[in-house]
């Protein structure tokens, strides 16, 4: 398989069990699932799924010198989001507003995955919490593959990341003590940066706290009405929309047309009723030998 990646160029996957893995019914349906979860109904160049970002992960874990078995945590890390992504998490609030990682053991359990991993010589329970992964997964403020990923590829398509900023960033980076580190300050700096300027403009704006809300509250309804059934949303972000497009319930509509055709001055003054994840970075990076937090060396 050839794939042509925005953030790594193109690339071969020709591990036969992997390609099995990504082309189980289970993992294509993340195709039909935009990272951006409503944001991308007002903005349509954000155009990432979590079929594409789980794919970076992956590649960028065997980037860095992971195992398989970490690689494949990698590309199954996403597998249970809901359609529209996070938008859940403002229906079924949480701190780190991540829902979906409770329904994993469920999309994992499903037949054509766990046959597909049964072929590698894996359980799906080794799937089940990436925490035990280091190169995938770590808190914030640290560097990962999955925080790294979504950060170069979100920011690459919003315009904030250039292609050269997005680079540079790759070629600093290295694992040391199973940990993901920067080998470059002053690439450091930059990384910190323009994770600011996503996390202020983009993931955490009031534009985003608008657009999440309302989209939850055109849920929430029609949940309660019977448009949508809860499994509906371990579909796809197509056919939710479809349905509440067909129910043609004017509050509904209403909020749906104030997502598609959004008008900033919505959100002036816009009292959320969850706010949403604040993101930073303070990577660790190499300085004279020794690693220490980015935060340190200001």
């Amino acid at each position: 398989m050839r794939w042509d990646d925005r953030v790594y160029g193109g690339v071969a996957i020709d591990d036969p069990a992997i390609l099995g893995l990504i082309e189980c019914p289970t993992f294509q349906r993340l195709r039909g699932v935009r990272q951006a979860g409503p944001s991308a109904l007002a903005f349509p160049f954000k155009d990432v799924t979590r079929y594409e970002h789980s794919l970076g992960v992956s590649l960028l874990l065997r980037r860095l010198g992971a195992d398989r078995r970490e690689q494949v945590a990698g590309l199954l890390h996403d597998v249970s989001h809901t359609a529209f992504s996070h938008a859940v998490d403002f229906l079924i609030h949480s701190i780190e507003q991540d829902h979906h990682e409770r329904l994993k053991p469920m999309m994992l359990d499903r037949p054509d995955l766990a046959s597909a991993l049964g072929q590698m010589g894996f359980a799906p329970s080794e799937f089940y919490d990436d925490s035990i992964y280091p190169l995938l997964e770590q808190p914030i403020p640290w560097l990962c593959a999955d925080r790294l990923d979504y950060f170069l590829r979100d920011g690459i398509t919003c315009g904030v990341v250039s292609r050269a900023a997005a680079d540079r960033v790759l070629a600093s980076l290295d694992v040391e003590d199973s940990r993901i580190i920067l080998t470059d300050v002053e690439v450091a700096r930059e990384a910190v940066e323009l994770f600011a300027i996503m996390n202020r403009d983009w993931w955490a704006s009031q534009t985003e706290a608008f657009i999440y809300n309302e989209f939850a509250a055109a849920i929430r309804e029609a949940l309660d009405r019977g448009v949508i059934r809860p499994d509906d949303l371990m579909s796809r972000d197509d056919l939710v929309l479809a349905k509440l497009d067909a129910a043609e319930l004017p509050s509904i509509r209403r909020r749906l047309d104030s997502i598609r055709h959004f008008d900033p001055a919505s959100a002036v003054g816009y009292v959320p009723k969850v706010i949403p994840k604040v993101r930073w970075l303070d990577p660790p990076v190499r300085v004279d030998g020794a690693v220490v937090r980015f935060s340190e060396i200001q």
